[in-house]
């Protein structure tokens, strides 16, 4: 799941397509800043790819489940499937990655550094793709209205644009005009705002590694609003809250079982077990998951907790 799952319906982002849609929008940039567009679809590819079952949902239980393990983040997986877990070479383990896109990836983990304009570039996709789809999500759920979304700049400026140009528009085609004219506005500002600071490296050549694709700093203020707004009113709406925490408890009883009796883990776990000890084994059990497979999981040891 992206934020929401089937219970909420058919019409809404998976993770899939979310990223997707990040792809698409970062080789936009890409394509529009001359930048190297496989790097940036290979990033963009990778960027989620370390999520657990339910979304943050799953990696809120499972970073508490490994308290004293070190935690759980999406990002640090991300890097543990591609460098350790997965394995498609024979004599070593991994997905052999070039060291441009793992150190994309290690940036989200530790923002230590400056990334390479490509990441930079899958960065800012990734915010836009979320701020805007998971608008449009709860939208078509009914867990939000336009009249409540009038109340964030960034919404109130795409609706009026649209009102302006269509008089005639039912809600549904409305709605679909704003979402698209948020997603250009957001695209265009990045563009403009990036060459603007492309140029000034250029008129004083410095050749740093800095920040520059970014929105302008209004579009990032709106924008702020705008993910306060969602948090507020979607992440924590009444009826996710209580889905949360339904499937937290059903990863707990999953991880439980397998942390309990590691032998049932697959083969390929062992080595996990050897050096890192039978939790952080069940928990990338747990995590290489899906919903669906989390759910029959829960159904073969505990119908009961399944409701």
């Amino acid at each position: 799941m992206q934020v929401f799952t089937a219970e909420f319906g058919d019409y809404h982002r998976t993770r899939l397509t979310h990223t997707m849609e990040v792809v698409g929008v970062a080789r936009t940039f890409g394509r529009a800043l001359q930048l190297n567009e496989d790097l940036i679809e290979a990033a963009a590819l990778l960027h989620d790819i370390g999520h657990s079952p339910f979304g943050h949902a799953g990696e809120a239980i499972l970073h508490q489940l490994l308290h004293d393990n070190g935690g759980f983040d999406h990002n640090v997986q991300a890097l543990r499937i591609v460098e350790k877990l997965e394995r498609r070479y024979t004599g070593y383990p991994g997905l052999n990655l070039s060291k441009e896109i793992l150190e994309g990836q290690t940036y989200k983990t530790a923002k230590t550094t400056v990334p390479l304009l490509e990441i930079q570039a899958v960065d800012i996709a990734d915010s836009i793709a979320y701020d805007t789809h998971d608008v449009d999500d709860a939208l078509e759920l009914k867990l939000l209205t336009t009249e409540q979304l009038m109340r964030t700049s960034l919404w109130k400026r795409s609706a009026k644009r649209v009102r302006g140009q269509w008089t005639n528009l039912n809600d549904a085609e409305f709605r679909r005009a704003v979402i698209h004219d948020l997603i250009e506005t957001q695209v265009s500002d990045v563009l403009q705002a990036t060459t603007q600071r492309l140029e000034e490296r250029r008129q004083t050549a410095d050749s740093r590694r800095q920040q520059i694709i970014a929105p302008s700093t209004e579009i990032a203020e709106l924008k702020r609003e705008m993910e306060q707004f969602l948090t507020e009113n979607v992440y924590r709406h009444p009826n996710v809250m209580v889905y949360r925490r339904r499937v937290a408890d059903w990863i707990e009883t999953v991880f439980d079982y397998y942390a309990s009796q590691p032998e049932r883990l697959p083969e390929r776990y062992s080595a996990v077990i050897q050096q890192e000890g039978t939790n952080r084994a069940a928990a990338d059990y747990v995590a290489d998951q899906t919903d669906r497979s989390i759910r029959s999981e829960l159904l073969r040891l505990n119908p009961r907790r399944v409701g």
